[in-house]
């Protein structure tokens, strides 16, 4: 049984989706209870049904703990108990903090996932009260995992994030475009993106030849709206707001470009890596150790303009280059498929139930 915050186009929530129906696939019961609806933190209600839909389809359960558990964790405790007692899962595996407040008194092993290297609870509190809760940590990258570390006592495992190969339009071995170099980027408009970074960085590319897709929604938009107007960029740069066809986009792209504050390891520098894209990405959570395993692309070691854009003018100018990194994307990139992420779980889950049993 997992626990998420909302069936909503975010990185984690896209990621557990894909576990829980490859787990369902295999003959597992899986549930996910959500924590609450799209609409109710002002996402779009249209994608949830798509979520909820493709779930149904693979033979997951679902149901809403409800809002209202936020401001009441007595009535998420309560909720979270009812559902135990429906689905009487072997294993309750969190991926958000609050979900363990809920968890706590529920007779289930209980697994708790961190998805960026930025803790959503103070340190102290994991010695004294999540450490009692949880059976194993899972840290998504080695950054994640090092945080974990230094916070908790308990084991904390290593599983990278992981991506469904059915989702992923792979490029051709060898493909060749010439023109206009088509970037992309995806991802919530948020601080953690720092997509005004990436726009700066545009902004220094005057005289290149190159188009910039950003897919995502968020509370940013008009920020980000007003910054393409302000370095006149309106034909370069292009927000789609949230897409359902982001494997199409990739595929049709040339450079995967991340400019993040901070991250754990993000979904879609993974399926951009899969679909065997080139890549620039800032060095925060794992983004670098998905680089230099795969050797496709450029890391950029600090948060300015200058630098970022040196980076993307290296890429755009260089089609060999692109070429070399997408070759290496394409042929060295299937340790992030999700097979091994599922195994590894199912792995984890048998241990932690095993350790339980009298």
């Amino acid at each position: 049984m997992h626990i998420l915050s909302s069936p909503t186009a975010g990185g984690a929530e896209v990621y557990v989706k894909d576990l829980a129906l490859a787990m369902a696939a295999e003959g597992h019961f899986v549930a996910v209870a959500f924590l609450n609806h799209a609409h109710e933190v002002g996402r779009q209600q249209s994608y949830e049904q798509n979520f909820l839909e493709e779930l149904a389809a693979g033979g997951v359960e679902v149901d809403f703990i409800g809002y209202k558990a936020r401001r009441s964790p007595v009535f998420g405790w309560t909720r979270l108990r009812q559902m135990t007692g429906e689905w009487r899962p072997d294993v309750i595996h969190s991926h958000l903090s609050y979900g363990l407040l809920f968890a706590a008194f529920c007779p289930v092993p209980v697994v708790y996932t961190q998805h960026t290297i930025k803790l959503r609870v103070p340190a102290w509190l994991y010695r004294v009260f999540l450490d009692r809760v949880v059976s194993r940590y899972i840290g998504i990258c080695a950054a994640c995992v090092n945080v974990l570390n230094r916070a908790s006592s308990r084991p904390v495992v290593r599983i990278d994030n992981a991506v469904s190969p059915e989702r992923v339009w792979r490029r051709p071995q060898d493909s060749r475009r010439d023109g206009t170099v088509k970037l992309f980027s995806a991802g919530r408009l948020t601080e953690a993106k720092n997509y005004t970074l990436l726009l700066e960085s545009v902004a220094e590319l005057d005289d290149m030849d190159f188009t910039l897709e950003i897919a995502g929604e968020g509370p940013l938009r008009g920020v980000l709206e007003q910054q393409i107007e302000q370095h006149q960029l309106a034909h370069r740069v292009k927000l789609l707001g949230n897409v359902n066809d982001v494997s199409e986009r990739l595929a049709g792209a040339d450079i995967f470009v991340m400019s993040s504050s901070w991250e754990g390891l993000p979904i879609a520098l993974l399926e951009a890596t899969l679909t065997g894209l080139p890549v620039v990405v800032t060095n925060v959570g794992g983004c670098a150790e998905v680089v230099h395993r795969v050797g496709n692309g450029l890391v950029v070691d600090t948060s300015i303009a200058k630098d970022l854009a040196a980076a993307m003018r290296r890429l755009i100018a260089s089609e060999s280059q692109r070429s070399f990194f997408s070759h290496n994307a394409l042929n060295y990139s299937a340790s992030y498929e999700l097979g091994t992420a599922v195994a590894l779980h199912m792995s984890l889950y048998r241990d932690v139930v095993d350790a339980k049993s009298p």
